[in-house]
Parts: C-alpha cells; structure tokens; sequence
C-alpha cells in the first residue's frame, strides 16, 4: 500500500519510491531536488535503471543565511557541494563500484541532467508517468502515474533519516482498494449539511458507487496534482542548463572516477593542502607598527602568532644573519605595546645595548634580564616571575637543564602558576638559529620552557608523553644517521618558525627591507696552510704518543677497585665505561688544544700537571675523593690563563683557602681499603713524570711558531688592508694570538700599523660594546673615527652569536672547527642582510701533512667515546667535547675548499623545519599556479616507481579539537611488513618527483592497506591519549614527601584538607628548581621532624608554582574514524 504522507518516520522515501519504480519499468522518472548525491542514487540504482527515461533537475541551495537574495554562481556552488560529498565519502570498494555504476548510468542517451541558475530552487519533486518512451527520450508524459512533492532531497538522508514531509498524489490501479472506509466516515458531515435530493449521492457508504468508477473518480484526483507538477517541471526544465557532462566530470575526477593523476599532481596536492592554511593566511591588524620587516619576515610573525595562539611557546630558527631580532621585536610589538602587557628580554650581557636600541626605536617597553645574573646563587626571580609574555635571545644558551641560569628562568616562568600578569599562560618565544648543539636534548630542554615540564603538552597532536617521543628520536638519529630536522620534522612543524638563505631566494626572490633589496652576500672558502711538525720542531710524534699513554688515573678511580670489594658487577662495569669515557674526553682535548697553539696545549699540560700534582698529595695523605668534586675545589684557586708559575701541586693552598678546605673537608671520601692505591699512585706519578717531560720540552718552541708566521703572511699579502676577524676556540690561542701580533714591530710596520684588539669572556660586556663599535661601526650605528676603527679583531666564540659585523667580509678560522655549529654561527657574523659585500671569504688554517694523522686519532677516541655514549653512560653536559664521527669528512672538505659543505652544514646544524617543504611548494606555485592546485579534488591518486620502497603513501586530514584548522596524518606503510612510517619529512622525499615522473600503479591492495593505516593512526592517537592519562613520573623526593606526610595525617599532626592539597601537588611534574627546594626542606624534616614545617615547606611552593588541576574533558581526544578524510594518496613501488 503506497502512503499519502512520507517523514521518513512511518515510512521512508527510499521504500516508497523503489515501490513505486517497480511498477515503472520502461517509464519515464521525472526528479527535481535542490541537492543530489552518491548515497541517494544508492538508495534506488536498481530500479532506476530499469527506467525508460529519467531526467535530474538540480537546484543550488544557500549555504548560509548570508546567500539569501544573493545570484550566486549556482554552477560552481554546486559543484563545490558535490565535490564535498564525494570527497567526505570513505573510500572503499562499495563506493568506487556504485560510483562506476553511476557514471555508467548518466552516460546512458536516456538520462538528462540541467541545473537550474535563474535563483534558489527549492522545491522537491518526484514524478512517474506511464507514458511508452519514444525516439530520442521523449515522451508526451500524459498518462500521470504518481508524484511526490515536499522536502525531501535526492540524498540517501533524504530519502531515509532526515525528519522530513512528503505528500503522495498518484492515481488507482485495479491493484488498489477502492474504498477507504475511515476517510468516508470522515467526510459524513458533508451528507448532513447537504440538501436532501443530493444527500443520496454523498451517502458515506461505497456500494452505490461501482469499484471502477471510485477508482476513476480518485485518479482524476491524482492525475490532476501530478498534471500540475508536471506543467511546473517543464517549465522550470526549459529554463535550465544542462549539467549533465559537468557532473559526470565531477564523478570521473573524484577518487572514485577513472581520471588518471600523475605522481607530480599526487605531490602537488600533498604539498598544497599541507601548507593550505599558511598560503591564504592574512596578516592580523595589530594597529600602528614601527617595526618594518621585508615580507619573508612578515609570513614568519604571522606563523609565529598562530603557535604562539596554539602553544604559548614558538622556536623562531631562522638561519644566521636573517634579522630574528627583528620577528621577535615584532612580537614584543604585539604584546608589550599593543596589548601592555609585562615583556621581559632575556639575553647575554653582551647583547643587552642592542636590545635596548632596538626596543627604543619602536617604543616597546620590555624589561632586560640578563643571562648571567640568573646563573647566580642569590637571583631573586619572583620580581620577573608576573611576565606575560618572556623572549629568550640565543635560547640555546638554555639547554642545559642543571645550569643555574636554567633554573632561574623556570622559576620565572612557572611563578604564579604559570600564568602571567593578565591571568593568561604565559607567552614563551624563543630565539636560537642552532638549538641543537650536542645532543637532541638540548632542543627538548628549551622547548621544555613553554611547555611547563608537561610531558603531555603535545597529546594533540600525537605526542603522549614528550620525553619518550625524543629518547626514539635520538634513537633514530644514530641508527639512520639522520638530521635533528628530519627526525623531529612532526614536532618541529607545530612549534618552529624558519627561514633560510636557499628558501628566501626561492621563495622571496623580490624581497626587499624598507625599500632595499634583500642580498645575501657570495660565500668562499679558502685554505691557509701551515706544517704542524715544524710549529712543534720534530716533537709532534713523541707529544701524541705521551698523551695516548696518559692514564688520567683520578679521572677512573673505578679501574682500581679491588675485585673482591665489587658488590654489584653490571654497576661497577657501568661506571668503569663512563670513567673511560671522560678519559678519551680529555685526551681528544688535549689533541684540540695541540692542534690550535703552543700556548694553548702549554697550558694544558700546566693546569694537569696541577691537578695530578695536588691530587697526589692529597693521596699521600690517606685522601681520596671523586675527580669530579676534586676539580670543583680546583676552582676556588682558579687563575688567569696566562699564568706562567711552575705547575705543581697547591694543595696547601686549597688549605688555607677557607672555601675550598670546607668544601673538601665536606665531601664523601672513599674506603681507601677498597681500592689498589699502589698501583694508583704508580700511574699518577707517571702521569706526572710525561706530563713534566712534555711541558719542559715545548718551553722553547713559542719563539719560532709555524702556524703563527702562517698566519702573519696571509695577513700581510691577500688579507693586508682588510678588515679581518680572527677565530679561536681556545682563550689561550686568543690571547697569544693576539699579544705576539701587537708585539712584533717589524711585521706590524710591513702591514701597515693595523690597530689589533682582542675580545674573550674575560672583557667587560661595556668593553666588548665599545671594541664592536670600532671594529664594524657601520652594522651597530656607533661613531668612530677612521683613525680609531679597529682593523683586526680576536676573538673567542664569545662573539659567534647575536653580533652585527657585516662592517667585516673576512673570517679567519686560527684552529680547527670541530663542531660544524660553530663554523655556522661565526660566519653569521658577517653574512648578514645589509652586508655591503659582493663575496665574504672564510679562511680556515689547516696543518699541511699531520691531517689525516691527527684527525685518525681523534675519530679513534671518539669511536670509543660514542660507543659509551650508546649506553647512556656521558653526561650532556661533556658531550660538546665529542667529535660527531661526520665531521671529520666536513673537515677535510673544509680543507679542499668545498663552499658546498658550508649550505649543507647550515642546514644540519639548524632545524631543517616544515621551510623546506614550503620551499618545494612556492616553486611548484610559480609554475603551476594557485587555481590549478586548488581545482585538484581530494582522495586523487597516482603511482611511481622508488628503489626499495613497496607500499602506499596516504595522507589523511582530520579537524583540530579547538577547530584551528586541521591536522595532517601522512603515512606510508610497506605491503609486506605492515610497517607503518609517519614522518612527513621522509615521506615527502619519497613522493617528491618531477612533472614528467611516469605514472605506474602496482599491485598493492589498495583498500587492506588504507584499513591497517586507519587503524594505526586511530591506534596512536589512543596510545597518546593512554600515555598522558597515566600518573606522571615525578621525582622520587616528591614521592618520599608525600609518603611522610600522609604518615603525618596519620599521626594528627597536620590538618587532613590542607595536607590532601599538598600531597596532590606533589604528585604534578615539578621543575627542577621546585625539587630542589623541597630537597632542602626534607632534609630540615629529618633532622627536625617537624610536621608542620615540612608541610608548609610544600604548601609555599604550591602557592608559586602549582597549577590548577587541567580539565580532563577539555583536552581530551576525540578523533574517530569518521573524522579522517582521504586527501590524495599514492602507490610506490620497486
């Protein structure tokens, strides 16, 4: 029985109208609808093909209250509304046939489609007739049959789930009851109210009325809506275009359709919708601006707003000499002026002149903060501790986390619970174009300043627990010998703002700074060579053989253990690899300092003769303590490095200096009856006896230097007149350097009297300010004199960071650099924007036939040295001693003048972030343009052939849970292993090609591999959600606090409530600082056992640093399967 009324409720559209169809086969099928879509036609494909005609009449409907009374282009937004569907449509087998189906069906010469673009059609209509169809579909459509009419679009909600109202007009077959009893008696009122002649005729009962006569009677009811609707249809069919062709075109390019993609367009639109939001972002009107910023500035302030919006924190790592002054003074600009609220600049005393300048110009009020007045005991930070908002210049000068000065800016930030001034969290921006120096973790531990030590701060995005999440990435690191960038692309994405050379001239090709044109000067290398066995006079053999038979015995007092005193075995092995380690540590040092001065490995031998010497005669005297705590009491006898007095022992010095005797009268000393001190003072008075020898013998050697005289001679041809800046890693060399320079007469009147000036940790920051100003006063605006400008300066890496010198277009490397890091920040210096220079040449000394020999030894202690640092045995803080077994061949390319390695060293040693991707997207940009990537429908696909790769590429996207924009989920998973790959940054190197790449698709099984990749993504995302929901680790002091005072509530000695709040702040993540305060107060407990006082100990850092309890409903995940949508993806085969 076909209803009157259709809500989808009592009876659904779809049963109706395949009913209906049924009984229509070779008809025609007549439907308007303001909408129509895949899962519609699914609904009703199987009788609608048996239709003798069918004609699809579209409308567009408004999106939105705003289009009402607006002509939008109908066209286009309708395709855009089906692209959409199609697009939001999973991608499975079932699909991809219907679709084929559907396309097969509107090929068909008996369906017609028109979009009707003269307004809004709204209407929804249905309409069979049971006309016989002629030549060329037409038919006259005058025998009606039914027609539905209401709200229901041709959607599969709409023919089934939405709540909707249909009205039913048909005529009456010899199938159907003519009579309907309950209506009849419905209208009975009509009988009474009539006179009484036609009473007769309107008597509710049928049996007057023949059964084929009531029929007829209602048909003509039905006939007459349907012969309306129809009328209506044609009307609005004449006027409407046809469509038919740009919906099948619609269909075939979707990613159910047949069109053919290339691997090219596949990479396009990988990259396109990647960085979609970036490309149409609009600069936010923060109102008056007095910082101007050339337009790759410009994008990165904007980026670096919507992570600071996102995360409170942002790395800004542009490449040295690209103005990250300047974005970060733009930021300051936003907060500190626009918004008033408390800025403070935290920077190095010598950068703190610039800051202010640079801050004065734009009138921004920040507060200056020093770097090294953090480091100190007494810093007070609770004056500091209200800032909103806390920029950090050269941030890596931040990334050891048991410096004092680590300590200080995590009070600073974690003060009143992390919350600023205005009550919100506090702003974090950093700024470090290196802040990788040794080891990942130097990254993590400044990226730890925003985060508050929260190791879930990242959930969102995929990362439940941060420190884990850097522990398998160091891990992939050594394994893959891969790049912090690479390794950490997914994070650094999220929170790192970059820009580098290779990326502006791309991407920026017309950039320009207050009119100017952004230049970037020409890099040379250039080799000065010089005979390190003439500089040591034929004792270069005899001095590397001494020091690879130096024991350093106080430096591995677990090598003489007695066996039967060892308790734990795996320990004591443990510490005897960490012990050996520091040795290779200090004697690779000793080949550093041998390979940059005389003067400098003079002194080394003079301050280990001093150490063994003092260590001895401590020894002597029935004491032995850690190497370690012993050269922490060395340093309150600490002299200058030009000291020239006999090396010898000062241990009865040490105790008559009041500090250092506490200190030593105060540490653990060893049970002399565990170890083997004869064999013990055996090889410190060996060590003693060569270190004596050595230290004798190369007295004389400074008067007839070779590598000095080099130096001299590069100075006085090719350098002469110039203005130069003279690197050493080592004080010492400066310092000689530098004083047999101004010393020699003879060569300063053969070059022309240069003035010559030295910089190194021991000037003043006001002393260092002023010799800047003289040696490059253009760069920091200073006014000096021509007579009285600097011509030639030394310096210490105390200048390679945050120094304007572009006034220079010379460096000269005295010593070997080994840490590529350092070559990269030192030509920072004077390759800069605005450097007036055509070509900045890099001079690097190089030892002409000892090279390889020293560069073996060394790479020979640091394979030893890296096979201890495997095991998680060295300390960080001695790792910049360590020479990365890759820079050995950087060295040798250095010495060949290879320029290339300085761009591929710049890219190792910065953040290779989401630029470079960006980089490949603006170039593909310029030649294909914006509309052709935008055209490109989601879930398009392609293939290509890649040596040892076998798998699928596919990339997915999912909306942010604070709806700011969208995530990326790109993974490639092998169709073998079912190994799942989720870093974008290899994975973009594995599709990326060119526009000729041959398409070839493989025999993968498309639809098993996107199920196991949809279950992986959905699988990590709950792990993430797992991981931070578990108890955080804390420190085992909070554990032991916690413990005494749920003791206390035992004994009644504190009050329940108060105690309970305080035990649940220790169960949070506390900064290093915080634990170190309670440290202090637990052990004033045991010595007191105080109740009270320990607890108030807690509730007092509560008070500073706790945080409210995080809503866990505001956080929480909620990615499900249906919120993944196939953007593109790709075969890869061998």
């Amino acid at each position: 029985m076909i209803p009157f009324v259709i809500d989808n409720d009592q009876h659904r559209l779809s049963d109706v109208l395949n009913a209906l169809l049924a009984e229509s086969h070779g008809t025609p099928f007549d439907v308007a609808t303001a909408y129509f879509s895949v899962s519609g036609y699914r609904l009703v494909k199987n009788e609608l093909h048996k239709v003798g005609a069918f004609r699809l009449l579209l409308g567009a409907e408004p999106e939105s209250g705003k289009d009402i009374g607006l002509r939008p282009d109908e066209r286009r937004v309708l395709l855009a509304r089906l692209r959409g569907d199609l697009e939001a449509s999973p991608f499975n087998a079932g699909t991809l046939k219907l679709v084929e189906d559907l396309i097969a069906f509107l090929r068909a010469d008996k369906v017609e489609v028109r979009l009707y673009e003269r307004g809004f059609l709204h209407a929804k209509a249905y309409l069979l007739h049971h006309d016989v169809i002629g030549q060329h579909n037409r038919s006259d459509r005058l025998r009606p049959y039914a027609a539905i009419v209401g709200s229901s679009n041709f959607t599969g909600p709409g023919l089934t789930s939405n709540r909707e109202l249909n009205i039913v007009h048909r005529v009456f077959t010899q199938a159907d009851e003519p009579t309907d009893h309950a209506a009849a008696e419905r209208v009975a009122y009509l009988a009474r109210e009539a006179t009484s002649e036609r009473a007769t005729d309107l008597q509710p009962s049928g049996a007057a009325v023949p059964a084929t006569a009531r029929r007829l009677i209602k048909s003509e009811v039905g006939a007459r809506a349907i012969s309306d609707l129809t009328q209506w249809f044609e009307r609005q069919w004449r006027d409407a275009g046809d469509f038919k062709q740009d919906l099948i075109e619609l269909l075939d390019a979707s990613k159910f359709g047949t069109t053919e993609y290339t691997p090219y367009q596949v990479y396009l639109k990988a990259l396109y919708e990647y960085f979609r939001d970036e490309l149409g972002e609009e600069a936010l009107d923060a109102g008056r601006s007095a910082v101007a910023l050339a337009e790759f500035q410009d994008d990165a302030v904007k980026r670096a707003r919507r992570i600071l919006a996102r995360y409170d924190g942002v790395l800004i790592a542009d490449s040295v000499g690209l103005g990250k002054t300047w974005i970060g003074k733009k930021l300051l600009e936003d907060f500190a002026y626009h918004r008033r609220q408390k800025a403070i600049v935290v920077c190095a005393a010598s950068l703190r002149d610039m800051w202010r300048k640079e801050l004065a110009t734009a009138t921004i009020a920040a507060q200056m903060l020093g770097m090294e007045e953090m480091g100190r005991e007494t810093f007070d930070p609770k004056p500091w501790g209200d800032a909103d908002v806390i920029l950090i210049d050269e941030s890596h000068n931040f990334r050891n986390d048991k410096a004092n000065r680590y300590l200080g800016i995590e009070q600073i930030i974690q003060l009143n619970g992390g919350r600023g001034r205005d009550g919100d969290r506090k702003k974090v921006i950093l700024l470090s174009a290196t802040p990788i120096n040794n080891d990942l973790y130097d990254l993590l531990n400044q990226i730890r300043l925003f985060t508050q030590a929260e190791p879930d701060y990242f959930r969102d995005i995929g990362i439940g627990d941060l420190n884990l999440y850097f522990r398998r990435a160091r891990q992939q690191m050594r394994q893959q010998d891969a790049s912090a960038g690479t390794v950490l692309f997914n994070l650094l994405e999220e929170i790192v703002v970059r820009n580098t050379r290779p990326f502006i001239r791309v991407a920026y090709p017309n950039a320009t700074i207050n009119g100017k044109p952004v230049r970037f000067p020409d890099r040379k290398l250039r080799t000065v060579q010089y005979s390190l066995g003439a500089t040591y006079a034929g004792l270069y053999d005899e001095i590397v053989a001494a020091i690879d038979h130096l024991s350093l015995a106080p430096y591995k007092l677990e090598f003489y253990r007695k066996p039967e005193t060892v308790l734990d075995k795996q320990d004591h092995e443990w510490e005897q690899g960490r012990e050996q380690g520091f040795v290779g540590i200090f004697k690779t040092r000793f080949l550093k300092r041998l390979e940059s001065s005389i003067e400098a490995f003079r002194l080394s031998l003079h301050r280990a003769l001093t150490f063994e010497s003092t260590y001895l005669d401590y020894l002597l005297d029935g004491k032995v303590v850690s190497s370690r705590d012993f050269q922490k009491a060395m340093r309150f006898l600490e002299r200058d490095a030009e000291d020239e007095s006999d090396p010898g022992s000062v241990a009865d010095q040490l105790d008559t200096v009041a500090e250092a005797k506490a200190y030593i009268d105060g540490l653990l000393r060893v049970d002399l009856n565990q170890y083997d001190l004869r064999r013990l003072r055996h090889d410190v008075e060996a060590d003693i006896s060569l270190l004596k020898r050595l230290y004798d013998r190369t007295a004389p050697l400074a008067a007839d230097d070779a590598k000095l005289e080099a130096l001299k001679e590069a100075l006085a041809t090719d350098l002469k007149g110039k203005k130069v800046l003279v690197f050493s890693s080592f004080k010492d060399t400066a310092r000689y350097v530098h004083r047999t320079l101004s010393n020699d007469a003879e060569w300063l009147k053969r070059i022309g009297q240069p003035t010559i000036r030295r910089i190194d940790s021991g000037n003043h920051p006001s002393e260092r300010g002023h010799i800047l100003g003289l040696f490059a006063p253009v760069a920091n605006q200073a006014d000096a004199k021509p007579e009285d400008q600097i011509d030639i300066l030394i310096s210490t890496d105390v200048l390679s960071e945050g120094q304007n010198l572009q006034d220079c277009g010379i460096i000269v490397n005295y010593d070997l650099t080994w840490n590529p890091i350092r070559l990269v920040q030192r030509n920072g210096r004077i390759d800069r924007i605005g450097s007036p220079h055509e070509t900045v040449v890099i001079c690097n000394m190089f030892p002409e036939d000892e090279l390889e020999r020293l560069l073996r030894l060394v790479e020979r202690l640091t394979d030893r040295i890296a096979q201890i640092d495997e095991l998680g045995l060295l300390d960080a803080s001695v790792l910049g001693e360590v020479v990365h077994p890759r820079t050995f061949n950087t060295i040798r390319r250095i010495r060949n003048e290879d320029g290339a390695v300085l761009d591929e060293e710049e890219e190792r040693a910065e953040l290779a972030g989401p630029e470079t991707l960006l980089r490949q997207l603006k170039e593909l940009l310029n030649r294909q343009g914006k509309d052709s990537l935008a055209a490109l429908p989601h879930g398009i696909h392609s293939g290509l052939r890649r040596d040892k790769c076998h798998g699928m590429f596919f990339y997915f996207q999912a909306p942010r849970p604070d709806g700011s924009g969208q995530r990326h989920f790109w993974r490639y998973i092998d169709a073998k292993t079912y190994d799942v790959l989720d870093n974008r940054f290899q994975i973009a190197q594995m599709i990326a090609c060119q526009p000729d790449e041959p398409r070839f698709i493989g025999d993968q099984d498309v639809f098993l591999l996107q199920e196991k990749v949809i279950d992986h993504i959905l699988r990590s995302e709950k792990e993430a959600e797992a991981k931070a929901a578990a108890p955080k680790s804390v420190d085992p002091a909070q554990q032991a606090v916690a413990e005494e005072l749920k003791n206390a509530l035992r004994r009644g000695t504190v009050e329940r409530d108060a105690t309970k709040a305080a035990i649940r702040y220790l169960g949070q993540p506390m900064g290093r600082f915080a634990v170190k305060r309670l440290k202090a107060s637990y052990a004033e407990w045991t010595k007191d056992r105080s109740d009270q006082v320990l607890l108030s100990s807690v509730q007092s850092l509560a008070v500073d640093y706790g945080k409210e309890a995080a809503d866990s409903t505001s956080r929480e995940l909620t990615l499900a399967r249906e919120d993944l949508e196939l953007i593109c993806f790709e075969y890869v085969s061998r």
